[in-house]
């Protein structure tokens, strides 16, 4: 009789061990899930802020070809990368490739209003450009949120017991991080003797 409570405890501290790692499992594989649809949705509202900027380059480019004849290498590149980020479609890497050479392209045509005063007179020209500096700022902060939710969904899925249940669900790392633009890394030239 004895015998049979020693095997009905273990059995039942076996049945309590799996009851609760399959509760682990689960719990582990629903949050999982969720970080990684909020990673998806973030990304979501990158591409919305990104779209909404190729929407408008097309009325900038065509509003300053009016008073910027000298200046056509400037539109041809914010063309051509304009082109890539269409071309990079819903692959991310490509895409956060192509939309940080695009970034790269737009500055200079805002800088063009220096050199050509009229042009700041131009009310078509002054609205687009507001709203594509508002754009910008849209697309900064919605690639802030994506790459917190997706820090949140990578340091979740490396951290023990999780890594663990991560590996078993099919949830890995994914280095998809918008970075910086890497010649921003040297400190820009000020010359004052010129």
């Amino acid at each position: 009789m004895k015998a049979l409570w020693v095997v009905l405890g273990v059995m039942g501290v076996l049945l309590l061990v799996v009851l609760l790692g399959f509760g682990s499992y689960v719990s582990a594989k629903n949050q999982m899930v969720q970080m990684n649809e909020d990673v998806n949705q973030a990304y979501s509202e990158v591409n919305i802020q990104q779209q909404r900027r190729l929407d408008l380059i097309p009325n900038l480019v065509a509003s300053v070809k009016g008073y910027v004849k000298e200046e056509e290498v400037v539109l041809t590149n914010i063309a051509n990368a304009r082109a890539g980020v269409i071309a990079a479609g819903s692959n991310r890497a490509s895409s956060i490739n192509a939309n940080s050479q695009l970034d790269m392209a737009i500055s200079p045509l805002l800088r063009l209003q220096e050199a050509y005063p009229n042009l700041k007179s131009n009310e078509q020209f002054m609205r687009l450009e507001d709203e594509l500096a508002g754009t910008e700022n849209r697309i900064a902060v919605e690639r802030r949120r994506y790459n917190q939710a997706l820090e949140a969904y990578n340091v979740y899925v490396r951290q023990f017991p999780n890594s663990f249940w991560a590996n078993i669900a099919g949830f890995h790392y994914r280095d998809e991080y918008f970075k910086g633009n890497p010649n921003n890394n040297v400190a820009p030239t000020v010359d004052f003797g010129k």
